[in-house]
């Protein structure tokens, strides 16, 4: 019995340390991915997503690298500014036209 609780710590450092790794390296939500597939195919019962949001931010919060992980890119300035300027553009033909 303690052999096999051994080598479950041991397959769920294992995740932890690769989870940590993806984190830094691709970010947080390929880490989180990661960390939820694995606990899915370690357990074989459906491990939730939030869960695993937050066992993957606890894990990343004890080592002190919650500031160290990219955090996904939000591009909605890029978006408004494309359709504003297309206005603009649209305005501006329409009164030359006219």
């Amino acid at each position: 019995m303690l052999e096999q609780s051994t080598t479950t710590e041991s397959i769920n450092s294992a995740i932890e340390e690769k989870t940590i790794e993806i984190c830094l390296h691709k970010g947080m939500l390929q880490g989180i991915k990661y960390y939820w597939h694995q606990k899915h195919q370690q357990t074989g019962i459906k491990y939730s997503l939030r869960l695993a949001k937050a066992n993957v931010e606890a894990l990343l919060t004890a080592r002190g690298l919650i500031n160290a992980v990219k955090k996904p890119k939000t591009q909605g300035w890029v978006i408004i500014a494309i359709i504003l300027l297309s206005i603009a553009v649209a305005i501006y033909f329409y009164f030359r036209t006219h």
